[in-house]
């Protein structure tokens, strides 16, 4: 059964017209079609790219900057002072020198690698070696 939109009387299912008020049935080539999704685009693809660069990104940036406290409290650091006969140079008089070495539990040496090779790199580390040297004065390590 065929139901008026205008005036709300059923009608038969072949019924063109409804019999009460007249208006017309709309036919079945009338009716939307439901609308296909649509392809993917070159937009939807760089959109998809870049939330990927901007996760990989951020999970690197957090990776540097959760070694800083771990670097802090896993660490042990313990103060080397080099025997003064490897300080003098040309027989001049020996300089005094306090060296310190850290040592870190087996964990931190294996998930932190890159870490340590960047650090080991030197150029172009300023920046994290001050963010750092900010965590051990924040320990109470560091005058």
């Amino acid at each position: 059964m065929k139901k008026c939109s205008y005036c709300g009387r059923e009608n038969g299912d072949e019924a063109v017209h409804c019999r009460e008020c007249g208006t017309p049935f709309p036919e079945p080539s009338d009716v939307a079609e439901p609308a296909r999704p649509r392809d993917g685009t070159w937009l939807d693809w760089l959109g998809y790219m870049l939330r990927l660069a901007g996760t990989v990104i951020l999970i690197g940036v957090l990776y540097l900057l959760s070694f800083g406290p771990v670097a802090t409290y896993c660490g042990t650091k313990t103060v080397w002072t080099p025997p003064p006969a490897a300080l003098a140079v040309n027989g001049s008089a020996p300089v005094a020198t306090t060296a310190y070495i850290v040592r870190y539990p087996a964990w931190v040496v294996v998930v932190y690698r890159p870490v340590f090779l960047m650090m080991d790199g030197g150029g172009g580390n300023a920046l994290y070696g001050r963010y750092l040297q900010w965590w051990e004065k924040l320990a109470g390590r560091q005058p």
